[in-house]
């Protein structure tokens, strides 16, 4: 058993080996020129020479995504809060919401630099708005799809309406919270970097476009590579959390 998982947990390393390997021998054989597709031993090249520019690049752009993700979760969950409390007020913010969610976030992004400028501030609010909308969905969810009977339960067992939130809401509510984190926080990344494509002097999406300008095409894929670290290392956080604080969650017992 703990071989057959050990197998399965390899199986996307060895595809990742794979597909470097045809990657490294395919692209000469077809004749891709390096400024087109880079070799992955160039790009790991390019990763060594630029690791320190890279790192504080990405600690400007990590910087602005967790802020915005948490001020995302905090008024997401306090706005679910509200409409379930407040039912009237449903009909008002979810249209508002969508709304405002439909609109390519890239287009408003220069408004953004314009009203706050090239600082930290219109990256860490396109984070913000990115990670909002699905982590007002999931929080409404989990704590508004709760059976009736339960909350009833809950009441004649003597408990105060605190107490039904705290330990029933809420407890409901954190799976579907967690769930919507793995998607908000890659987004919340989206937004701060096209906040760096638009109006930025730091940032990896800053180092992005100077190896576009230069034509440094491995630089760019470096950057993409520690994109994806940040973001792979951003969900195993909350997958680490779920299977440490979620031991009652099914899908935590099956593990």
């Amino acid at each position: 058993m703990a071989e057959t998982s050990l197998v399965a947990r390899l199986r996307p390393l060895l595809f990742l080996a794979v597909l470097l390997l045809a990657w490294e021998i395919g692209a000469p054989l077809l004749g891709i020129p390096g400024y087109v597709l880079p070799l992955p031993s160039a790009i790991a090249a390019r990763f060594a020479e630029t690791a320190s520019i890279q790192l504080h690049g990405l600690a400007m752009t990590g910087m602005t995504t967790l802020v915005g993700l948490v001020l995302a979760l905090v008024f997401g969950v306090l706005l679910a809060l509200v409409v379930i409390y407040v039912p009237m007020l449903r009909s008002i913010v979810m249209p508002l919401l969508a709304a405002f969610n439909s609109i390519p976030k890239i287009a408003v992004a220069p408004l953004f630099v314009i009203w706050f400028g090239l600082g930290v501030e219109s990256k860490i609010i396109l984070a913000f708005l990115l990670a909002l909308f699905p982590i007002f969905v999931n929080s409404l969810t989990g704590l508004g799809e709760i059976e009736a009977d339960v909350i009833d339960l809950s009441t004649l067992a003597g408990g105060t309406r605190w107490r039904i939130f705290t330990k029933v809401r809420l407890m409901n509510a954190v799976p579907y919270i967690t769930d919507a984190l793995k998607v908000a926080f890659p987004l919340a990344l989206v937004g701060s970097i096209v906040g760096e494509f638009i109006g930025g002097n730091s940032g990896i999406g800053h180092l992005i476009l100077f190896g576009q300008f230069n034509m440094d095409t491995p630089l760019v894929f470096a950057a993409l590579v520690s994109i994806t670290v940040f973001t792979t290392l951003g969900i195993g956080a909350v997958s680490l959390f779920e299977r440490m604080a979620l031991t009652w969650r099914p899908s935590q017992r099956r593990r």
